[in-house]
């Protein structure tokens, strides 16, 4: 028997979390399970959006837990410390969605040279995105020296990378209005499409909406070509707009409505990093779409093939990272209570946004 260490939380009071200590049969495993041992995860506001949107977008359903409860995901490394599949080695490393836990029983499925896939009967996916695991020696984005950049930002980059590829293919607009614009997934698409803008011929501007606090912070990134307080609003420029929203503040919508009028051409809704916004996006009202990463990853790795995906995604990384070189600091915490501690740090928004979190148990 293995001892398996699990951080749960109450769905209706995320305040509340709680260890979990159980047990793990692996003598006993079935045809095509794995035991994947958790080396080390990254936590940010991202974390916060799965469990604040775990009823209504399904996070919960990836990772069983106890009546009330569910366990939030993360995104990590893990190596394979048991395995009862004849094509996955123990001893084997990957990236990809994790509990927070100590260890996660895998049912491998569609095994490919790049990795594998979860088909376990008790995992309630909504998208075959999140039950991938890339081994890390296939995987042209890793480096070994940077994994707590992988840790923090692979997972919201991934959402910058296909999100860029998405406004490439329908720019028909002269700005571009990213709301949070401090958040790691805002400004990592803010790079790409300026990076990309001279390639797609068109002269968008691309500008950030942001809280008087980060306005410094979110000017000295210099991947705004214009910065704007939701206290300025009124300042935006009349031009043709799309906004990217990444916050989900109703409020805020709907003020940068009244001040661009018929110039907001367009609303894409992405995140919800203001989880506690007291009022919400009007999806119908405002005639916007749901942007939900996962499919157009799905898309682009039928046009593209995966292996040609990882190496595009590695390069626009690369990139970025070396934009982003001295912005950041690693942070390393170990043990459940100190995994429990900074959650609850960043559930209320006191965590260090320069971060780079490791966790391990």
């Amino acid at each position: 028997m293995l001892n398996l260490t699990q951080i749960q939380v109450k769905k209706d009071d995320l305040a509340s979390a709680k260890i979990h200590m159980a047990t793990m049969d692996i003598e006993n495993l079935a045809p095509d399970e794995i035991v994947l041992s958790t080396d080390s995860f990254g936590f940010s506001a991202n974390n916060i959006t799965y469990a604040a949107l775990g009823e209504t977008m399904g996070y919960w359903g990836f990772f069983p837990a106890d009546e009330g409860y569910g366990i939030v995901p993360v995104w990590g490394f893990a190596t394979v410390s048991h395995s009862n599949h004849s094509e996955i080695a123990v001893g084997e490393k990957v990236f990809g969605y994790l509990p927070m836990a100590s260890h996660l029983l895998v049912r491998a499925h569609k095994v490919s040279q790049y990795g594998f896939s979860d088909g376990h009967p008790e995992r309630k996916s909504i998208s075959s995105v999140y039950d991938s695991y890339v081994y890390c020696k296939q995987d042209p984005g890793y480096n070994a020296k940077r994994e707590p950049w992988q840790l923090n930002f692979r997972p919201l980059f991934m959402t910058s990378f296909v999100l860029d590829e998405f406004v490439g293919q329908q720019l028909d607009h002269e700005s571009l209005l990213l709301s949070s614009a401090s958040s790691k997934t805002a400004f990592g698409t803010a790079f790409l499409l300026q990076a990309n803008k001279a390639i797609r011929k068109h002269a968008y501007e691309v500008i950030g909406l942001t809280s008087a606090s980060n306005k410094a912070l979110v000017e000295s990134l210099g991947c705004y070509d214009k910065v704007y307080t939701y206290d300025e609003l009124n300042k935006l420029p009349n031009k043709s707009s799309w906004l990217l929203d990444f916050a989900a503040n109703g409020s805020v919508i709907s003020n940068i409505q009244s001040s661009l009028g018929d110039d907001l051409k367009k609303v894409t809704l992405i995140g919800a990093t203001d989880w506690q916004a007291q009022v919400k996006p009007n999806k119908k009202a405002l005639k916007a779409e749901i942007f939900f990463a996962p499919s157009v990853v799905k898309s682009l790795h039928q046009d593209w093939g995966q292996g040609v995906f990882l190496e595009k995604y590695a390069q626009a990384w690369k990139h970025v990272a070396s934009a982003l070189e001295n912005t950041m600091h690693e942070q390393v915490m170990t043990g459940e209570q100190a995994i429990i501690d900074l959650y609850l740090q960043t559930l209320q928004g006191k965590a260090d946004t320069k971060a780079l979190n490791v966790l391990s148990f």
